[in-house]
C-alpha cells in the first residue's frame, strides 16, 4: 500500500494518480517517487504572489545553469525556456532578474528559501525511491520545511575558489542522486549529504541534531584539509538567491 512520505496518508485517505518527478522534467528528470500523493505533489507547484513555488525555483535555477554549462555551443539557444523571473539574452548569454522582481522587497530571500525547500524535496523523494526509508522520523524536520514551509534548514554549496567545474552531459540531461558509500559515510560522520548537479556540490543536513556543529566540523576536517586540491572550494550558505553562482560569474572575474 502506498503511503505519502510528506503527509503520511495512505491510499484509502488520499489519491496517488499523478507522477511525482523527483527532479523537474524540464531539466530531464525521469525518476518517479511513487509514495507522493496528489495533494502534496500539487502543493510543491503552488506559488504565492511574487514568490516562486518550490518546483519553479528549482526549475529556474537549474535550467539556467544547465544551459550555460552545456558543452554543446547550440544548447543555450536550443533549450531556451520561458522564464517568469529572469530576462535572458541568448546572444550575449546574459541573465538578469526582471525589474518587477528586482525591486520587490525580500525577493532574493524568498526565492532562496523556495530553492532550499526544493533541494531538500528532491533529496527526500530520491531517498525514498532508492533506499525506501523516507518515512523515518529522522526526516520529519525536512517534511516540516519542504512541504509545510515551517522553520528553516540551511543549504550550502561548495563555491570554487578557481574557475574549475566538472560535469557531464548525461548527468545534466538525466539527473539523479547517488546514495554511495561516500554519501552514507558522510551521513554517519557529519549528518550531511553531498548533492551534485551542474558542476556544483550542495551540502544538505540529513539530521536536525547539532547542525551547526556538524557543518563546522566538516569545514574544518574536510574543506580546510583538502591539501591535494589546494583548497579549491569554500562553503557558502544560500540565504539569498545571489549567494549561489548559478550564472557562473566566477568565470568572468578577473
Amino acid at each position: 500500500m502506498k503511503q505519502c512520505i510528506w503527509c503520511n496518508r495512505k491510499e484509502h485517505d488520499t489519491s496517488f494518480k499523478t507522477l511525482a518527478h523527483t527532479f523537474p522534467r524540464s531539466i530531464g528528470g525521469k525518476k518517479i517517487c511513487k509514495n507522493v500523493c496528489d495533494e502534496c505533489n500539487f502543493a510543491f507547484g503552488r506559488k504565492q504572489q511574487f514568490q516562486p513555488s518550490v518546483d519553479i525555483a528549482v526549475k529556474e535555477i537549474f535550467n539556467i545553469s544547465k544551459n550555460i554549462i552545456s558543452t554543446n555551443p547550440k544548447q543555450f539557444q536550443k533549450n531556451r525556456f520561458k522564464s517568469e523571473y529572469f530576462k535572458i539574452d541568448v546572444e550575449k548569454r546574459k541573465i538578469t532578474l526582471k525589474p518587477k522582481y528586482k525591486l520587490k522587497s525580500n525577493f532574493q530571500e524568498t526565492f532562496a528559501r523556495s530553492f532550499r525547500r526544493g533541494i531538500y524535496k528532491i533529496f527526500l523523494e530520491e531517498r525514498e525511491r532508492i533506499i525506501g526509508d523516507a518515512l523515518s522520523d529522522e526526516f520529519n524536520f525536512i517534511r516540516e520545511f519542504s512541504r509545510y514551509n515551517l522553520n528553516d534548514i540551511p543549504l550550502y554549496y561548495l563555491k570554487p575558489v578557481m574557475p574549475l567545474i566538472f560535469t557531464n552531459e548525461e548527468h545534466l540531461n538525466n539527473p539523479e542522486l547517488q546514495f554511495s558509500t561516500y554519501n552514507m559515510n558522510l551521513h554517519e560522520e557529519y549528518r550531511l549529504f553531498d548533492f551534485y548537479y551542474a558542476g556544483y556540490s550542495y551540502l544538505l543536513h540529513t539530521n536536525n541534531f547539532m547542525k551547526d556543529f556538524h557543518i563546522y566540523n566538516y569545514n574544518i576536517n574536510v574543506i580546510n584539509k583538502e591539501t591535494n586540491s589546494m583548497k579549491l572550494s569554500k562553503i557558502v550558505a544560500i540565504n539569498r538567491m545571489e549567494d549561489l553562482d548559478f550564472r557562473y560569474q566566477l568565470f568572468n572575474q578577473k
